[in-house]
């Protein structure tokens, strides 16, 4: 059955669509974080497209830098040390021509830009001169309409000419990844920050105007009801904007799965994360945060992150760094993940490209439905509109099944998740964008009891 393929008409040259896993009779759960849609593993390599358009655009960089490797971390970085300005340098470099290569060759240069994103890795290792290069470039080549420039931080790495420098560049939302406010939990995943300095550096950022987000990341080594109890409260007493809570994931270049592997590590079980999920939702409602994705939480409903609520809505996004992915008229595309090899690639003034898929109409079904569900809510008017379906209608059974389960509600044309179905956002995601799929393929059988 999973072998089953079928092309669906107007698609032609698009890759064939399988029939999707059966999770019908799965019980909720919340392994998997879905990251993109299509899966990458159906990207192939393409040659370079017009992505001509007054559509906005949106647009990330990637910064793999970082001073240190937390044990949990599955990231493609490399560390820093104090003698590797070159480094960095060399990499701004490549960053300022990728935006000169991309814009000329896809014909980019004037696109009006709504958003722009430096994640990594770390990137407030690149110092406030080189990110005022990549500003100027990115001004050069895209037209700015009133952007949110959003910038990820590193605690330790903060300092007031970082602070003034940002700023100055008009970075107005600074995300913090401290992931823990514990500092028995903090030392345990091999960082060196603490609850006073994590702190310092927030009220810091929030003294500044920027709307300032917290990470936190569920599940970790040493964690505890206290512990986590301790790191919800915190975020909350400190006044952020925003809190992101990830559930802790396990992957196979990570040291936690090695000491895992070895039986030198036992990582909190699946209930007790289940625990700190509902803890944590409950707290965050109590204080006046509400969900503006599954799995950030924004205070009184207000400061919803625009970059990653647009890339979601199928909104275009060109990603611009090693490894970075992105989606641009109905193409999505990878760069090249070697950082050596990437920055080979940008100097002989080539595209770093690594993988390419052009979306099929099926996908772009699919796409809104599983990566829109990550928003909280689906509008069916405008999805009807986008596409020509009745998803309440088409999915009629499979809707009902997650209402029974208290994961989702229908009302007024609007596909809500329920405060659990928050807590199992990837799995209502996967579950419907299956169901869909098999339709698509024709591969429909009712629900089992």
């Amino acid at each position: 059955m999973n072998n089953l393929t079928i092309a669906l008409v107007g698609d032609a040259g698009a890759p064939p669509i399988e029939a999707p896993p059966d999770y019908r009779n799965e019980a909720p759960n919340r392994d998997g974080f879905v990251v993109a849609w299509p899966p990458q593993r159906y990207w192939k390599s393409a040659g370079d497209a017009d992505l001509l358009s007054e559509k906005p655009l949106h647009l990330y960089f990637h910064i793999p830098f970082c001073l240190q490797r937390c044990r949990y971390c599955f990231f493609k970085i490399e560390i820093l040390s104090e003698s590797s300005h070159a480094v960095r340098e060399r990499y701004v470099d490549a960053l300022c021509r990728e935006i000169e290569l991309v814009a000329d060759a896809h014909r980019l240069r004037g696109r009006r830009v709504k958003s722009i994103y430096f994640g990594g890795g770390t990137p407030s290792v690149i110092q406030p001169e080189q990110l005022r290069r990549i500003k100027r470039k990115i001004e050069e080549c895209f037209v700015l309409d009133a952007p949110e420039f959003v910038f990820e931080i590193e605690p330790i790495t903060l300092n007031n000419r970082m602070i003034d420098g940002l700023a100055d560049l008009g970075v107005n939302r600074i995300s913090f990844g401290i992931q823990s406010f514990d500092d028995r939990v903090v030392a345990l995943t091999g960082r060196h920050d603490t609850d006073e300095k994590n702190s310092r550096a927030i009220e810091r950022a929030l003294s500044t105007g920027a709307v300032v987000n917290v990470d936190l990341l569920s599940g970790l080594e040493g964690e505890t009801m206290q512990s986590w109890q301790h790191s919800i409260n915190r975020a909350v007493s400190l006044g952020v904007h925003a809190v992101t809570v990830y559930k802790m994931e396990l992957y196979s270049n990570a040291h936690y799965m090695n000491d895992v592997r070895q039986g030198t590590l036992s990582l909190p079980g699946p209930d007790q994360e289940m625990a700190f999920a509902r803890w944590g939702l409950s707290r965050l409602r109590e204080a006046g945060y509400l969900p503006s994705t599954y799995f950030t939480f924004t205070r009184e409903g207000k400061y919803p992150q625009h970059h990653i609520i647009s890339r979601w809505r199928g909104e275009d996004m060109y990603g611009f760094g090693a490894s970075a992915f992105g989606t641009v008229g109905g193409r999505s595309r990878q760069n090249i993940t070697e950082i050596d090899a990437y920055l080979e690639r940008v100097e002989s003034g080539l595209i770093p490209t690594q993988r390419v898929l052009e979306i099929s109409s099926a996908d772009h079904m699919l796409r809104d439905l599983v990566m829109g569900l990550k928003t909280t809510s689906i509008d069916l008017a405008d999805y009807q509109n986008r596409h020509g379906v009745h998803l309440d209608m088409m999915l009629a059974e499979d809707l009902a099944h997650l209402q029974r389960q208290g994961l989702v509600t229908l009302k007024d044309q609007r596909l809500r998740l329920t405060d659990e179905g928050v807590i199992y956002g990837d799995y209502c995601g996967r579950y419907l964008g299956a169901a869909l799929r098999r339709r698509l393929t024709g591969n429909a059988r009712p629900l089992k009891a």
